[in-house]
């Protein structure tokens, strides 16, 4: 992928077999680098991903994607 898009932010995430969505979050919140700690209640979690992922563009590889269910893709 970088050899194709060599400016294109990429990260890499892999999830365990069938990770809940509080998994999915924490995953993200350490491939965003986010400072500070990760926030207890879902709703602010959602909304600090949110507005990081808004941030500019980046490209996501999911490592071992068919293990994630609708509750952790939502």
């Amino acid at each position: 992928m970088r050899a194709l898009e060599p400016d294109e932010d990429v990260r890499r995430v892999t999830f365990r077999a069938r990770p809940t969505a509080r998994a999915v979050r924490y995953e993200l919140f350490t491939a965003l680098d986010l400072a500070g700690e990760p926030p207890r209640h879902p709703s602010e979690f959602d909304r600090l991903l949110k507005t990081a992922l808004a941030e500019r563009p980046r490209t996501f590889l999911v490592d071992e994607a068919q293990w994630l269910n609708g509750e952790a893709c939502g």
